[in-house]
């Protein structure tokens, strides 16, 4: 439900480019990206068990945007382009590291939203 009520982007895209096609991909991506996004809200709800957490990262995210990756194409007047490997490397050791820190970060909040564990 998240990703998708960025689908009216389509109709925006649509109007400023004119380009139908162009804007179905990048609607489909931003459509795949706050999947994602959703997803991890919905985790840190649910591990943490605070609403101000999820408010906070989405802030964050609509704050940073989505990473600028232009110098990634074989356009080679981006200062970056030389760099191109390095930076996509430290990119996915990003992503690497967040997946693997997520779960600890997380652990030791009461949250409502788990159930307690069974004492007998």
């Amino acid at each position: 439900c998240f990703a998708m009520a960025h689908t009216h982007h389509f109709v925006e895209h649509v109007r400023r480019h004119g380009n139908k096609q162009s804007a179905l991909v990048e609607v489909a991506f931003q459509v795949f990206y706050t999947s994602l996004f959703g997803m991890f809200s919905n985790f840190l709800l649910l591990r943490t068990g605070s609403l101000i957490a999820v408010i906070v990262a989405h802030s964050f995210c609509n704050h940073q945007g989505f990473p600028d990756l232009s110098f990634m194409s074989s356009y080679r007047g981006n200062v970056l382009y030389t760099q191109r490997h390095l930076i996509g490397a430290l990119y996915l050791v990003g992503i690497l590291v967040f997946s693997l820190l997520m779960a600890p970060l997380t652990a030791g909040f009461d949250s409502s939203f788990r159930s307690a564990p069974n004492v007998l």
